[in-house]
């Protein structure tokens, strides 16, 4: 594939190869920030796939039931993986010069590669934050050959996330529309997996979200509508009522409006409820914030963020969320 963005924002042609005119603005950048936020992503997964494919051969994939044909089919979207970093690097190598790709940080995979269950399951993880950062910087990029670029790697990381989620129990799709992320959420979900990077990462993660007990956290561990969860996050246990009033849940689904929902001290710290409204739109996933003013949280606008995101899985709970076959 030919990887010069530059070259296929600046010369649109015509089906009879005459140059067609275009009012396309050229790269920004904004847009060089983008793709190497996506080399970022795209070195994570790659290194990922390369680290837990040398420790989980066919014997651990059979050894919770999965055929041949999963760990082949593994294989292909590690190998994608590394095509879309070298696309990528040439990519920015070929609209704003060399030198200026990030290279690859140091990771920390121990728990993500503990056994074959964990591998598949943040395999997972990984695939949809890759989805959700590839939606939401479509909208930051200037460029539409960029952007262009960055829609035909989306459309593949979704598929990878469509397969993943099968084997996790989750179904193929969390709704009719994928949730997009700004570069800060995304940033926060990669960080549990990196210990260091020889760069200065585009934004610095929120403080980790996550549930007291687990509770919908996995697709085998669901949520029901109304129904409410208690959370975990910096400063969270020592909140007085008062400190809590000032905090909501702001909950995230596609491109539905976003709902939140009053944030309370229970028996086990904060709390709080999770809304109809994602159900009723749909959806069996929505990702949600803290945050400290009652309006919504942005692509380019996430300061009232206090801690996040986390996703939650919201439905009946169910047997199959676990990875493979007993």
């Amino acid at each position: 594939m030919n990887a010069s963005v530059a070259a296929a924002a600046a010369n649109q042609t015509t089906s009879e190869g005459t140059q067609a005119a275009t009012t396309s603005a050229a790269p920004a950048p904004i847009d060089l920030t983008v793709l190497n936020f996506a080399l970022t992503l795209e070195h994570l997964e790659a290194t990922y796939y390369q680290e837990g494919l040398s420790k989980f051969g066919l014997d651990a994939f059979s050894s919770i039931g999965l055929p041949n044909f999963v760990l082949q089919q593994f294989k292909t979207i590690a190998a994608d993986e590394s095509i879309h970093v070298t696309f990528l690097q040439n990519a920015i190598a070929a609209t704003f010069g060399m030198d200026l790709a990030v290279p690859k940080c140091t990771y920390n995979f121990d728990g993500a590669l503990a056994n074959i269950q964990s591998f598949i399951t943040f395999a997972a993880i990984l695939e949809k934050t890759g989805v959700q950062a590839y939606d939401g910087g479509v909208k930051l990029i200037v460029n539409d050959g960029i952007k262009t670029a960055a829609a035909t790697i989306a459309t593949v990381e979704g598929r990878h996330s469509s397969f993943l989620n099968l084997l996790t129990g989750a179904g193929p799709a969390p709704g009719p529309f994928d949730t997009p992320l700004g570069i800060r959420p995304v940033i926060s979900i990669a960080a549990g997996l990196i210990k260091s990077c020889p760069y200065t990462l585009p934004a610095m993660p929120f403080p980790a979200l996550t549930t007291v007990d687990g509770s919908g956290l996995t697709s085998g561990t669901p949520v029901a509508s109304g129904s409410t969860i208690p959370l975990m996050f910096t400063g969270g246990m020592g909140m007085t009522a008062t400190d809590a009033a000032a905090l909501s849940c702001n909950w995230v689904f596609g491109v539905e409006p976003q709902v939140r929902t009053s944030i309370q001290m229970g028996s086990n710290g904060p709390e709080c409820q999770v809304p109809s409204e994602i159900q009723k739109a749909a959806f069996t996933q929505a990702v949600v914030f803290v945050v400290n003013e009652s309006r919504d949280v942005a692509l380019d606008d996430d300061k009232n963020v206090v801690a996040g995101p986390a996703t939650v899985f919201v439905g009946s709970a169910k047997a199959s969320g676990s990875v493979g076959r007993k």
